[in-house]
């Protein structure tokens, strides 16, 4: 099966190519399960990792970053790099009491964090057994389902939620724009989604990036996929590399500059798809989706690794 991305050359998402793609060879099941096997397994590079982790603290700094007031009244207890509060935070009373919906929840982060706003209740949606594993132990409303096909599988969930999130899922899809309207299609009138996808200024549409995606899927037991991340955080010497790459590899191990953690290296590569999505579609989407206002989050810089938007329906 093709690769619109290692075949064709293509990262950044245009809306163009809905129904051009199918789902991954694998299915979705498998795109994220390996890493949240391994967080959920205790394996301390991935279980700690902001993340993927679930533990009190952990989610503390979470309702922190979205909503700019920690639960102890005091700032991040572990700031992980790019990490930091919302520029435009979210208003609790959009979660507090309100009926909630995590599409592609993984391990479970953001539904204990809407749970710790204070949501009414929070569907945790996704098809990672291992994902939904961690998410059972603080939460029993999950669902194992897919968000490609949740309009034609779920119909009772349309227009059902007062709140949805729908953070680092839509790019991974074969057709982000029907995941989007998808989930969109869950948020009743006056309702909210906050959505995240990658930006185009950020990593995830570096060539080099693609160039470690196409070896890492090339690769077909799990062991060669792990020895790859090894290499990448240890910067290591690969002859598929630019030269130039390579030589910013040596200067940074010769200056000892701090080392990746494993776990978003696995989050960049393991995806089939990972587009990056630009504003102009983002404004596209929201007014597919039925949004009368829409707000970004994180406004500054124009080196962004992800677009943060808030939107409301009409």
């Amino acid at each position: 099966m093709k690769n619109p991305h290692f075949d064709e050359g293509l990262l950044v998402w245009s809306d163009e190519y809905s129904g051009r793609y199918g789902p991954p060879p694998k299915g979705y099941s498998e795109q994220f399960d390996l890493q949240w096997k391994l967080a959920f397994g205790g394996d301390p590079e991935h279980a700690t990792y902001a993340g993927a982790c679930t533990g009190d603290e952990y989610i503390d700094d979470r309702i922190y970053e979205w909503t700019g007031t920690h639960p102890k009244g005091r700032g991040f207890a572990h700031q992980d790099p790019g990490v930091k509060v919302l520029e435009r935070p979210i208003d609790p009373d959009l979660i507090r009491g309100k009926e909630c919906i995590d599409l592609g929840c993984g391990m479970g982060r953001w539904t204990k964090t809407m749970l710790g706003i204070g949501a009414k209740s929070v569907l945790s949606v996704d098809m990672s057994e291992s994902g939904l594993e961690s998410t059972r132990t603080f939460n029993s409303n999950v669902l194992r389902a897919d968000l490609m096909r949740l309009d034609e599988e779920h119909p009772e969930l349309a227009a059902h939620f007062d709140f949805g999130n729908l953070w680092g899922v839509a790019m991974c899809t074969h057709d982000p724009l029907r995941a989007f309207l998808n989930a969109a299609a869950t948020i009743r009138p006056g309702g909210a989604l906050y959505l995240m996808v990658y930006a185009p200024q950020g990593i995830h549409g570096q060539a080099l990036t693609n160039i470690q995606r196409r070896k890492f899927h090339s690769l077909k037991d799990f062991k060669s996929r792990m020895r790859l991340i090894d290499d990448i955080v240890n910067r290591r010497w690969d002859p598929d590399y630019p030269l130039a790459e390579n030589l910013k590899n040596l200067l940074r191990r010769l200056r000892g500059l701090p080392k990746s953690n494993k776990n978003p290296i696995l989050d960049l590569l393991s995806p089939f798809y990972n587009w990056v999505i630009p504003m102009p579609v983002i404004k596209g989407w929201m007014k597919k989706g039925g949004f009368s206002r829409m707000t970004v989050l994180n406004p500054s810089g124009t080196e962004k690794a992800a677009h943060h938007v808030l939107g409301i329906k009409a």
